[in-house]
């Protein structure tokens, strides 16, 4: 093992990352077989992504250990390195008639939730590959978004770093951005997923998404009716042997939230949450989305805690439209058989919630069905 790492520590940086790729590939991945390698290469191929791909490390000159009791020194790359690096991680996974069950399981070693240290470069990354339209490693994003939970902190680091660079620091962003559903679906659904959560309103009154995320996010969900069931349509993602496929979680319950809470978050709510809520009912009566798993029972409930919460001391007016929405989408929700989990716990909590009268007959309509 020892071999490997001396060989390639004959390239200079950045040929030494490309030859680092190719070899943890091959380490990964037995390609006749799908295999997954020994505990020692998992070992082996953490050693090279450290010294090799992200150079956070590199051997002492004399091969003496530093007061930690390890052989290696921390390194940090320059800014110009970094670039060479993004440019040499485009490379590898857009390559031609590369494996694509080999790319992901590289994706998902480089950037493992053990170093979420690593998120920065994950972000330029991803946001280089949205500009250039990189399918290939916006599609690898998209399954370890799946695998690592898109609610997971590394997912929410990554969108929150998505957020930034497209919707603060380039704030009309939605001419560029309005063909990544049809480029990469799946990872599009995750991501909005994530943002959802991102700005979930569960902490203050300020925690709105910004506006031309929310119309960035309107615009995909009103034209492109399959979008949030889009990570259960896609084909299963392309593992190693023996990896396991993490069910998707869709963003309706999350989206949802944003439109029955905004009337309560702020005085001057945008219009763009009327039609972002229409979108998703029209998304859930399109009759050619699967329906099992699409909406999580406790997810919806746990909109009913915030609704209480910030309807205090706001206008009835604000209130009954916040519960008009949920009722709407609690109602077409039941209607499309596009719920799982535990309904009973949802209807108990809708039983706390102030007197609203389309609440009331969809209660009536399916309690205790």
């Amino acid at each position: 093992m020892s071999d490997i790492k001396h060989t390639i520590r004959q390239y200079s940086f950045p040929h030494c990352s490309r030859e680092a790729l190719s070899i943890i590939e091959q380490l990964t991945v037995n390609h006749n077989t799908g295999r997954t390698v020994i505990s020692k290469s998992i070992e082996l191929v953490s050693e090279i992504i450290e010294e090799f791909v992200f150079c956070e490390t590199s051997p002492l000159p004399d091969g003496s250990q530093n007061s930690s009791g390890n052989s290696n020194r921390v390194k940090k790359l320059t800014c110009i390195q970094e670039l060479q690096l993004l440019e040499v991680l485009c490379d590898y996974f857009s390559y031609p008639g590369g494996n694509e069950a080999a790319h992901n399981t590289v994706f998902m070693n480089l950037f493992p939730d053990s170093h979420k240290d690593r998120s920065r470069l994950l972000v330029k990354l991803v946001s280089i590959s949205i500009s250039t339209r990189s399918k290939p490693v916006l599609n690898a994003t998209g399954i370890w978004m799946q695998q690592l939970g898109c609610t997971s902190d590394y997912s929410l680091e990554l969108a929150k770093g998505l957020v930034n660079d497209y919707f603060v620091l380039v704030p009309k962003a939605i001419e560029r951005l309005q063909d990544l559903p049809k480029i990469a679906p799946r990872f599009t659904a995750n991501f909005i997923t994530a943002v959802a959560e991102l700005y979930s309103l569960k902490e203050n009154n300020e925690n709105l998404p910004p506006e031309a995320l929310l119309e960035v996010v309107t615009e995909w969900v009103s034209k492109n009716t399959n979008l949030c069931t889009a990570a259960l349509f896609c084909h299963e993602p392309a593992l190693p042997q023996g990896g396991i496929p993490m069910p998707p979680v869709t963003p309706f319950a999350g989206l949802f939230r944003w439109c029955i809470l905004a009337p309560l978050a702020s005085s001057t709510t945008s219009k763009l949450y009327s039609k972002l809520h229409l979108a998703l009912l029209e998304s859930l009566l399109d009759t050619t989305i699967p329906r099992e798993n699409v909406v999580c029972a406790q997810h919806l409930a746990s909109i009913v805690h915030p609704v209480l919460h910030l309807s205090q001391g706001k206008t009835n007016a604000a209130l009954q439209l916040a519960l008009d929405r949920l009722a709407q989408a609690v109602q077409v929700i039941l209607e499309s058989n596009s719920i799982y989990g535990k309904k009973q716990e949802l209807f108990n909590l809708l039983d706390t919630l102030p007197d609203n009268r389309l609440l009331l007959l969809v209660k009536n309509k399916h309690k205790g069905l």
